[in-house]
């Protein structure tokens, strides 16, 4: 897996058809745990932190981007810990370019400009960065390298294979409740077998599970 960290100024994402109001009153606004993205919807636990002290985060539901926003705790002025949900996903970017792949941590606006972080093998990486180029799509490419994993992340202990099926599997739905894709579909998406596609998530969950359980 490769990891590709772009910079797109608010003009060029106005390509897109993604305009960052309400996101006008806010300083930042980062990204810290993405718990849904898929092209209807997206939920995201963020920090804001807004310009100036008369805002409140029920003002980034102004403009419809969003279909809520939940203030969770207050860090201090003007910055606060939210739930954001709703609005188009910025991950139907990527179903929309058909290429794979997967938007990762970090995702964050700072001042006027979105930083992007995706996460794919070499190819879908290449293609994603020649398509968003042929779209006339200007941006700044912040890093380029191999997405190398912790050793003491849990993800460390997988195959490549059973991390790229098991992060698609997750980030698609297979684990959520109720599921929102199955194993034939999600095996269709992978391009791979249905038998195949449950080989590789037992052997993943079953590593996932010695490592959890050796630490207990």
């Amino acid at each position: 897996m490769r990891r590709l960290i772009l910079e797109i100024s608010e003009k060029e994402l106005l390509k897109f058809g993604l305009e960052m109001q309400p996101f006008q009153k806010i300083k930042s606004l980062d990204f810290l745990h993405i718990l849904r993205q898929d092209p209807e919807e997206f939920a995201v636990i963020s920090r804001v932190e807004f310009k100036d002290d008369s805002c409140k985060i029920e003002d980034l539901l102004a403009g419809g981007l969003l279909a809520e926003a939940q203030l969770l705790e207050q860090e201090k002025s003007r910055t606060y810990i939210a739930f954001l949900k709703g609005g188009p996903s910025l991950s139907s970017i990527i179903d929309a370019l058909g290429i794979g792949g997967y938007l990762f941590l970090p995702l964050e606006i700072r001042g006027e400009k979105l930083t992007i972080s995706f996460l794919g093998d070499t190819k879908q990486v290449g293609e994603f960065t020649k398509k968003i180029t042929a779209l006339g799509i200007r941006h700044r490419v912040v890093l380029l390298t191999e997405a190398n994993f912790s050793p003491d992340s849990p993800l460390s202990k997988l195959t490549e294979k059973q991390r790229d099926v098991l992060i698609a599997a997750y980030k698609l739905g297979y684990y959520d409740l109720p599921r929102r894709i199955n194993s034939q579909k999600l095996a269709e998406k992978l391009h791979i077998g249905s038998s195949t596609l449950g080989e590789h998530l037992r052997k993943a969950e079953r590593r996932l599970l010695i490592h959890i359980l050796a630490k207990a």
